[in-house]
């Protein structure tokens, strides 16, 4: 079994199962950007991990001071293991078994203030995804953030209440940013 390591905060050096079936679970060096990137809006946060697989970025977040950390996972095999593994460390965290898309078409009035979504690499409704983002109840300010293959621009959906933030590069991986009105 392969591992991933929570990079900072009180949960630093913690390892995280990554299940079997996740052939390209982020790189720590994207991930560690990613959080250097919102580290100042981390405190305090509401988190939203989105295709969570081993449940690593809602960890990372509570890790480094975020309130709360939902995560959606499709597998239930993957949920269950998210639960033990939070259990285990002392961490607690909202794990969902839902699509993606079902879950942010039912969110209601959460309001959350971070979003990092990781799509599998065949994932073919970007558009799908980002509308749906776009007209969740997100809090002014907010920060969403979609992974994607290099190279490519998934993005092709007109928004209405999300902006254009930045792209950051990592090697195979790109992490489009979008904050919200």
């Amino acid at each position: 079994m392969s591992f991933l390591r929570i990079t900072a905060g009180e949960l630093k050096g913690r390892r995280i199962p990554v299940p079997k079936n996740d052939v390209r679970p982020t790189s720590e060096r994207a991930r560690q950007a990613y959080f250097n990137i919102v580290s100042d809006r981390i405190d305090a946060a509401r988190f939203l991990d989105l295709f969570s697989g081993s449940g690593i970025f809602a960890l990372e977040a509570l890790s480094r001071g975020a309130a709360s950390a939902t995560a959606v996972e499709l597998s239930r095999k993957n949920a269950i293991a998210i639960e033990k593994t939070a259990a285990a460390i002392g961490a607690e965290i909202e794990v969902i078994t839902a699509d993606v898309l079902s879950f942010l078409r039912g969110l209601g009035k959460r309001d959350f203030t971070l979003v990092y979504a990781d799509p599998p690499y065949d994932f073919a409704q970007y558009d799908e995804l980002l509308a749906a983002l776009d007209r969740a109840p997100l809090v002014p300010g907010a920060i969403v953030a979609v992974e994607h293959r290099r190279h490519t621009a998934p993005f092709t959906t007109e928004l209405h209440n999300l902006t254009p933030w930045r792209r950051n590069e990592y090697g195979e991986v790109w992490i489009s940013m979008f904050s919200r009105n």
